[in-house]
């Protein structure tokens, strides 16, 4: 099951290769009504580690990392299945939104 878990993740993050390109406010609202109740995704959202903060998943993955985390939540948590609930244009406006909030570590 994790050698399917691995190879399923390899092609997802493979065909994420053109990024992201969505919209930070439509992302930003799709985070409100999906995301808010577990994660902090506020721009000045604390580091904390479960489950993270929007502003550290920002800071500490790559945009194609986070696009598949989001895609098949199963290799890293508890998260719902989110491709059951976003389009592939909702993936990409979260995604936006949440490397939107990358800041540099002081």
């Amino acid at each position: 099951m994790l050698r399917v878990l691995l190879v399923a993740s390899t092609i997802l993050v493979s065909s994420t290769a053109v990024l992201a390109q969505g919209s930070v406010e439509h992302g930003r609202e799709l985070a409100v009504k999906h995301c808010a109740r577990c994660h902090d995704i506020s721009p000045n959202g604390k580091f904390k580690t479960y489950p993270p903060s929007f502003a550290s998943i920002a800071v500490f993955r790559a945009q194609d990392q986070i696009m598949g985390r989001i895609k098949l939540p199963a290799l890293h948590s508890r998260m719902p299945q989110m491709d059951w609930i976003l389009s592939l244009e909702g993936v990409d406006n979260l995604v936006a939104y949440i490397m939107s909030l990358e800041k540099p570590l002081e």
